[in-house]
């Protein structure tokens, strides 16, 4: 299996990148921070999805999810053995910030037809790798913090559950499901469900119908004269309530009558507010809204007035700042000649011109004093000896200045960008992209203060015309545009006004009081006949209690009767059920004797199914330890081919601990160099895949071989390329430039720079 093409659309920093891996080995460069980790952890992604939030890389979520839309997406093509195919996963935050809940889509399709195919509930790293994340982690992935992940706690029994998959495994496997599945229909492995608590819930309820049965007759007797006591108090509760809703219905009329008093006396009290009005009228200002709406006009003026200051200040600011003109004069040539990346590349191009040109040119001198003296030594070859010093001098003058031409083009470009020579150009250039940036953006914010300047100051002179006006209305254009005075002025209008309109509002409000009390009195006793009431009154007995006593006796006296009747009710149906359920004891005996016998059968058929669950369990572990010694054999090999035969023995324990003989004696490897360290987990790493696939699978590797030194990184590339020539493909980031130099002689490697465009 192979990667083909890796398409992100947008995950952690990456966005809009595409990237088509070569069939053997892609060594992909590039700085810290150029984003080689993240195109990583895109790959796991794709086939494993975001781990667990609670889990040990649960933050990896937070890092992966772009800042700008809250979404990591991303397409994987790869080609195994049965057709190509497209893996698109997207997971996106929706919902409120505090309660963001995470969603993630996934879609396989067969290319080229389309089809969306169905992974059987596996993840496509399981599906497609064969592997589960804790292996992938431990197999195919490997990072300079983490070469270490092979040994974890819990990817060894992990691998032993795809290692031992012969048709023995199979076999034992199938016959330890049955056993399983018959220890469930016995006994379910929470404790219940199964046959036997089936057997044992029915004899429980056996037992427990046998001594109801008994107990019924005796509750049956106590039921019926319950239900006679319960029919007696619900009759004597009907009583007490009846008088209760006639003494409530008498302290309602007059409650009603009450009302016909009330209006008479609202009516009373309109006609004397009416009158107070008349006499309180006119002591008012002509134009009662004068004075909020002048002070609203004062208001607009002065903030438009601050607005003004304001600009004036920030424009002041604005223009003080100091520019580089150099800076932003270079800026502008860089963008001239294509950008700061063409003139970078530019200068390197030069650069290794002239080196290249000038050890060409000493070469051919070389040559041509090494035929000069041919000429002299031989007199028989002197003249093809001549004939030869005379092209390789030819040559080295030519080689020569075409290594000064590119020289002085190089520092042609300098001059004009007026940037330094000691090797700094791509520092320079984007402190002059920066300054130039600034000068833009300063020049916008100066145009832009400068218009809200010109607007406010506008507002400020119509707010202005505005107040005078509203003034010289009143005689008093004498204040002009005197904040504090004006202020003065209408809060002594204001005073005025409050005091004289005191008397005024006053008898308006309990005009409207009145009013207002005398149509809903109104609106009550609309059709409402005054002498029926008090016919229908003087017919029923004095109330001596509260109408809010007599309520709550009512509703008492309700609950009281509607309780006994539920009672009853109850009792009722209480003795019907009982009499209809009366049970035969001795049936129910016969049927509790055949319960026991056949729990106890199902009891000893549960102790044999455990019996032969502890013998298939012995046989499967004693098949792992068989295997182990085959992935030891294979792991011990490939190290000695990394480090040369410089360590003992490599050992290997069943949970994938590795120990390296030193003197004879055992020592794990926290005792050897770092180096040492990566090696024995590198060797691992390639035994595994060796013994887990049927076919080469994709290894990833970053900053695999960073605390290699060269010999055993020269080793490990020779490994990983043999691996390649076999069918595999790798994928191998770096920052640095070892790598390629190590496989400056290896043909059908691809090589890409980070960042990818």
């Amino acid at each position: 299996m192979r990667i083909i093409r890796i398409e992100i659309e947008e995950f952690g920093k990456l966005k809009g990148l595409c990237l088509e891996p070569a069939a053997g080995l892609t060594l992909i460069e590039g700085e810290n921070e150029s984003g080689k980790s993240t195109l990583l952890a895109f790959l796991r992604f794709a086939f494993y999805g975001f781990p667990r939030r609670g889990g040990a890389d649960g933050e990896e979520r937070d890092k992966r999810l772009s800042w700008s839309g809250k979404l990591a997406a991303g397409q994987l093509t790869l080609v195994t053995a049965e057709g190509t195919f497209r893996i698109a996963r997207r997971a996106y935050l929706r919902g409120r910030t505090a309660r963001e809940a995470l969603t993630e889509d996934l879609t396989v399709v067969r290319l080229p037809e389309g089809n969306v195919i169905s992974l059987e509930g596996k993840s496509p790293g399981e599906y497609f790798l064969g592997l589960p994340p804790e292996l992938y982690e431990g197999s195919l992935c490997m990072t300079q913090s983490g070469a270490d992940r092979v040994c974890a706690p819990g990817v060894g029994e992990a691998m032993g559950d795809l290692l031992f998959m012969d048709e023995r495994a199979l076999s034992a496997g199938n016959a330890t499901a049955r056993l399983a599945q018959a220890h469930r229909e016995l006994r379910h492995l929470k404790g219940r469900g199964g046959r036997i608590p089936e057997l044992e819930d029915r004899l429980s309820a056996l037992e427990g119908d046998l001594s109801h049965c008994r107990e019924q007759a005796a509750r049956l007797s106590q039921l019926r004269e319950e239900l006679k006591l319960r029919r007696e108090g619900a009759e004597r509760e009907r009583d007490r309530l009846t008088l209760v809703t006639a003494g409530l219905e008498g302290a309602e009329l007059d409650r009603t009558l009450a009302l016909f008093d009330d209006r008479a006396a609202a009516l009373t009290e309109e006609t004397r507010c009416r009158g107070l009005l008349a006499a309180e009228g006119g002591k008012s200002l002509p134009d009662p809204a004068f004075v909020e709406r002048t002070a609203e006009l004062l208001r607009r003026y002065l903030d438009a007035h601050a607005q003004v200051k304001r600009l004036e200040d920030e424009i002041a600011l604005v223009s003080s700042v100091k520019r580089d003109d150099a800076l932003i004069g270079c800026a502008a040539r860089a963008e001239a000649m294509g950008g700061a990346a063409a003139v970078v590349q530019q200068v390197d191009q030069k650069r290794r011109k002239q080196k290249k040109c000038a050890i060409t040119g000493v070469v051919f001198a070389v040559l041509a004093a090494a035929c000069g003296l041919a000429a002299w030594l031989l007199p028989a070859l002197m003249l093809y000896a001549l004939i030869g010093a005379g092209v390789c001098t030819l040559g080295a003058v030519a080689f020569l200045c075409g290594a000064f031409g590119a020289a002085a083009g190089r520092h042609h470009i300098l001059r004009e960008l007026g940037a330094p020579k000691n090797g700094m150009l791509r520092t320079y250039l984007e402190q002059a992209r920066g300054e130039g940036e600034l000068a833009r953006t300063q020049e916008n914010r100066l145009s832009a203060a400068t218009l809200s300047l010109t607007a406010a100051r506008q507002e400020e002179a119509a707010h202005g015309t505005a107040l005078q006006t509203a003034l010289q209305k009143v005689g008093r254009e004498d204040l002009g545009l005197d904040a504090d005075a004006i202020a003065v002025y209408l809060r002594g209008l204001a005073d005025w006004r409050d005091r004289h309109g005191a008397a005024y509002s006053e008898a308006l409000a309990a005009l409207e009081r009145a009013k207002g009390v005398t149509a809903i009195l109104n609106r009550r006793l609309e059709g409402v006949d005054e002498a029926a009431l008090r016919a229908r009154r003087a017919a029923l007995p004095a109330v001596t209690e509260d109408v809010e006593n007599l309520r709550a006796q009512q509703s008492e006296m309700r609950r009281a009767v509607q309780e006994a009747e539920q009672q009853c009710a109850e009792l009722e149906r209480n003795e019907a059920a009982l009499a209809a359920t009366l049970g035969d004891p001795a049936a129910m005996e016969r049927e509790r004797a055949q319960t026991v016998e056949d729990l106890a059968a199902a009891r000893r058929r549960l102790a044999a199914v455990q019996m032969a669950q502890e013998a298939m369990e012995t046989a499967c572990d004693e098949l792992r330890r068989n295997v182990t010694p085959r992935l030891a054999e294979r792991t011990s090999r490939i190290f000695a081919e990394l480090t040369g035969g410089a360590h003992g023995t490599l050992r290997l324990s069943p949970d994938f601990a590795v120990t390296l003989e030193e003197g004879g004696v055992p020592r794990p490897l926290s005792h050897f160099s770092a180096g040492c360290l990566d090696a024995a987990h590198l060797s691992l790493r390639l035994a595994l895949l060796e013994v887990l696939s049927g076919e080469p699978l994709p290894l990833l590797f970053d900053e695999a071989l960073a605390r290699l030194d060269d010999r055993r990184a020269t080793a490990m590339l020779a490994a990983i390329v043999r691996y390649c020539r076999g069918g595999g493909q790798c994928l191998l980031f770096t920052c640095h430039t070892r790598e390629r130099a190590l496989l400056e002689n290896e043909k059908d490697i691809s090589y890409f720079a980070m960042p990818l465009k």
